[in-house]
């Protein structure tokens, strides 16, 4: 069997080279036992090895330049009067230990990377919120270490950055406190509609195109202002965002037949087979997205999560994280035009994912959605250092 090279050795590992040393095996004896190499065996004895008792020091030890290197098994070792090493696995293995610790605490990072990490990663994470992992992506070159070692470089205060510009670092979650005064929804539409029907209906076609749909408020929650209406294909991440007045299922109506119009009947089909979405008041009426208001014909299909259940849909709730970058909770709608919105969606789809193998949304998409569509929703391709998920995007 090949030897295994390059592995730390264990502490078990160094319970058996004592033992071994102990029994009078030699070092390809013991390489042989460890599947390591032999050298590597040698040099683990000679880097560990102590000497034992108060021995005279112009008297060396039998073994001070020959193997085994130590007087583990020799059988004077209680009368001899000359130095003595030994090998003990506690021992080496905490000195191993400290050496292993004081060698990371040093920085293995230079002035130059630091000035040039300062000048092109810095802006992009606090001008333009750009997340780790996203600039990771975009300068490989520039980043020539571990994601924890980028942290570790902004804790120590390395960078411009700081932990209150990450995205998630700092963060406090805001509980949400439950409307007692909100329009109760007509429990009947969701007869065949609920979640175990979507389940159902997947297992019997699991290739359909899915599509999660919510909705984002802004300074004036529930039917008071300007909301945002948000599609997302499952698949892809890839997110469409629509204004609506109100947040009103009249102006979800609007959205879908703009879309049934824009992409004509047979690109809606096959590209909005399956709408999943939640229990708000503003999905009552799935009717008029499943239906083509021409024919009567049913082109989609509209499920419904289950009640406080919203990791049902968790793509899109995730992908929400994104424009509450640029529009914080508490941000005005009012000021925004849906060519915003396209911008906003344009930035967001243009980010790279971790989940997609580092490919944006809008990469991933292109094959599946095509091109003329995608211009057609008015979506854009950013460049990466372009790309800006901070409020700074919409400011005019």
């Amino acid at each position: 069997m090949k030897a295994k090279k390059y592995k730390h050795l264990s502490f078990e590992d160094r319970c058996v080279i004592e033992e071994f040393l102990n029994h009078k095996f030699n070092f390809t004896q013991i390489s042989n036992r460890l599947q390591k190499d032999r050298t590597c065996i040698s040099k683990e004895v000679l880097k560990h090895r102590f000497l034992r008792g108060t021995a005279s020091l112009d008297r060396p030890c039998c073994f001070e330049s020959k193997p085994p290197y130590v007087c583990n098994s020799c059988d004077k070792f209680n009368h001899c009067k000359k130095q003595k090493y030994s090998y003990s696995a506690h021992i080496a293995y905490n000195e191993y230990k400290q050496t292993l610790i004081s060698q990371r605490e040093h920085l293995n990072i230079t002035k130059d990377q630091i000035a040039a990490i300062n000048d092109v990663i810095s802006p992009l994470m606090i001008y333009k919120n750009h997340s780790v992992n996203q600039v990771f992506i975009e300068h490989p070159d520039l980043l020539p270490f571990s994601k924890p070692t980028f942290y570790k470089y902004i804790d120590l205060g390395l960078l411009n950055v700081r932990n209150i510009d990450l995205q998630r670092k700092v963060k406090w979650k805001v509980k949400k406190e439950y409307d007692y005064h909100k329009e109760k929804v007509n429990t009947s539409i969701k007869v065949g509609r609920f979640y175990s029907d979507f389940k159902d209906y997947m297992e019997y076609n699991p290739n359909a195109s899915i599509v999660e749909m919510d909705t984002v408020i802004g300074t004036y929650g529930g039917q008071g202002g300007k909301c945002m209406l948000t599609l997302l294909f499952r698949q892809f991440n890839f997110m469409l965002i629509y204004l609506m007045p109100y947040k009103k299922s009249i102006y979800v109506t609007e959205v879908f037949n703009h879309l049934k119009n824009l992409l004509g009947i047979n690109e809606f089909k096959r590209l909005f087979e399956v709408v999943l979405t939640d229990n708000g008041t503003e999905f009552v009426d799935p009717e008029s997205i499943e239906i083509d208001v021409n024919t009567g014909e049913k082109i989609c299909s509209v499920f419904y999560c289950d009640p406080n259940c919203s990791w049902q849909k968790g793509s899109i709730e995730k992908n929400h994280e994104f424009i509450r970058y640029i529009l914080p909770k508490g941000t005005s709608f009012a000021s925004l035009t849906q060519e915003d919105c396209y911008l906003i969606a344009s930035h967001i789809n243009s980010t790279p994912r971790f989940s997609l193998n580092n490919h944006s949304p809008y990469d991933s998409i292109l094959l599946f959605l095509g091109e003329h569509n995608i211009n057609k929703l008015q979506i854009k391709k950013i460049d990466y250092d372009d790309i800006n998920l901070s409020y700074r995007l919409l400011r005019k």
